[in-house]
Formats: C-alpha cells, sequence, structure tokens
C-alpha cells in the first residue's frame, strides 16, 4: 500500500513508531495514547486526521518563514510544500493550498 492509500490513523501510527525508533518514546506514547483514546475505528481516523492536518499546518507555517527570509529558494520551498500535502494530506482531499 503506498503512502497516498493509507487512512489518516495508519500514517499516524507509522509515525508513533518512526518516533520511538528515534528514541523518542516520550512523544511516541503520546501519539499511540491520543490515537487508542477509543474504541471506535472513526475516532481513531478522526484523531489521525486532525494530526496530520496539524502536522502539515506547522511545517507550512515553517515553508513561509524561509520563504521570507530567502525569496531565491521560491521554487524549492513549492516543491516541499507539494511533498508535504502528498504526505500528509489525507488520501482524496483537495491539492496544494498556497498560504
Amino acid at each position: 500500500m503506498s503512502d497516498d492509500q493509507q487512512t489518516p490513523a495508519t500514517r499516524a501510527r507509522l509515525l508513533a513508531d518512526q518516533l520511538r525508533a528515534q528514541g523518542h518514546d516520550e512523544a511516541a506514547d503520546h501519539l499511540d495514547k491520543t490515537l487508542t483514546g477509543s474504541d471506535q475505528p472513526s475516532h481513531v481516523d478522526e484523531t489521525g486526521h486532525g494530526f496530520l492536518h496539524a502536522l502539515r499546518d506547522a511545517c507550512q507555517t515553517i515553508l513561509t518563514a524561509i520563504e521570507a527570509i530567502d525569496p531565491v529558494s521560491i521554487t524549492a520551498i513549492d516543491e516541499l510544500r507539494l511533498e508535504v500535502d502528498k504526505h500528509l494530506l489525507p488520501h482524496g482531499e483537495g491539492k496544494h493550498e498556497g498560504m
């Protein structure tokens, strides 16, 4: 299954695993607790969905700051924005939304 076909909850769980592998156990545990806050799968999907949107917004804000500091990098920043959207927008949602 490609990244584009994974549910937000699945991607959030993979992120928790990656955090744990990098030694960020506390952050991974917090993310796991957030994902398992309810036994209902719809709640887990909504939580993962919200988490991915928040992460995407944070990344886009950072990219906007970099663009303001170094306007020459606009082409590279636009490519990074597309990659952020590709990986952090749940499958089927709108495309790149400029900030």
